[in-house]
């Protein structure tokens, strides 16, 4: 299914198909590659320099498709950026290049930073744009992996202003740990606790959220200020733990999640202090779709990724909801461009 690469400003039903996520060749997490399939900046995107970032595919002798060339960024301006200081392939633990796999890679919310691992050093570093325009490098503090874990075993992610940045990894168990960094001091803050998962920053990058296994099949939500110190944290109802993505508010309470699909979808709220379900608006998404990402962008404001992966290539639309009313609006709508072999797409 193809769609028109037109802004659209008005409330509308959104005809679209599916969420967005990172992944291989097909999976959506965005690149740099602006086109004539690519809506132009309007007033409502201009903010976003960064639409996504991605990575080539090639085909080796054996048919596996594996990343080559370098990470590019594709602008809102229609500018496609060389990321060329970006490690392509992550070293595991033992030391190796494993070229089968991209090393990590992720873009701010507000598409003006991107963090990665630099080829030169393998330091982790945050690298600004403003206006399109690269603006300076910031480089973490040294060693960020502990021993024993390899990029390979990392996933990065920003706050939605860029502001703070965590550095995710799985144990050998498949437990997730990782660290959290200030990224106009350069400097870590803190831990994150032993979890079961990482659904990212609050709104305004004071806190985290953090899946917790509660047993007896049970998922657990908790909050943890940037030291890794837990705020709040409770067993939500199954309403809450089967419906997936979660973003948490600058409140750092209230988490807001997405059900159904269609006609039948709505925007709810999860108190995770009082754990109580705090109320819920209908908002319409295509039937048997939920979002691939969701992220507050405003103090009524949410923001999902859906993806159209029926297409050649994947089309990705960018809603954004008003909390209150559910009034639903397109803030943009692009095709990934061809032969990538992963793509992430700035978040809110």
């Amino acid at each position: 299914m193809r769609h028109p690469a037109l802004p659209i400003t008005e409330p509308m039903t959104v005809p679209i198909t599916r969420p967005i996520i990172s992944g291989l060749a097909g999976l959506a997490l965005s690149t740099l590659t602006i086109s004539a399939t690519a809506a132009p900046a309007t007033a409502q995107t201009a903010r976003h320099s960064i639409r996504y970032a991605s990575v080539d595919a090639c085909r080796i002798k054996d048919g596996t498709e594996v990343p080559c060339h370098t990470w590019r960024l594709d602008l809102l301006d229609g500018r496609r950026v060389a990321l060329k200081d970006a490690m392509l392939w992550p070293v595991n633990a033992k030391g190796k290049v494993d070229k089968s796999t991209s090393a990590p890679l992720t873009v701010s919310g507000d598409g003006e930073s991107v963090a990665y691992f630099r080829t030169s050093d393998h330091r982790l570093v945050v690298r600004e744009f403003h206006g399109g325009v690269p603006t300076g490098v910031r480089v973490m503090p040294k060693t960020p992996l502990p021993r024993g874990v390899g990029m390979d075993s990392v996933w990065l992610d920003m706050s939605q202003d860029g502001s703070r940045l965590a550095l995710v990894y799985t144990d050998d168990d498949g437990a997730t740990h990782g660290r959290l960094f200030d990224v106009a001091r350069a400097a870590a803050t803190g831990t994150i606790p032993k979890s079961d998962g990482f659904p990212g920053f609050s709104a305004d990058g004071s806190a985290v959220l953090l899946q917790r296994d509660a047993g007896a099949n049970t998922t657990g939500l908790s909050v943890h200020d940037l030291t890794g110190a837990e705020l709040t944290g409770a067993v939500p109802p199954q309403i809450v733990a089967n419906n997936g993505p979660w973003a948490l508010s600058a409140d750092g309470r209230t988490v807001a999640f997405v059900t159904g699909s269609g006609k039948k979808a709505a925007l709810r709220f999860y108190d995770v202090r009082t754990d109580q379900t705090t109320g819920s608006v209908r908002i319409s998404l295509p039937k048997d779709v939920s979002p691939d990402t969701i992220d507050w962008t405003g103090e009524h404001e949410v923001t999902v990724h859906v993806t159209d992966y029926e297409s050649a290539r994947d089309v990705v639309t960018v809603l954004t909801i008003d909390t209150r009313t559910g009034t639903t609006r397109v803030r943009d709508r692009y095709k990934v461009r061809p032969g990538v072999y992963i793509y992430q797409s700035c978040g809110g």
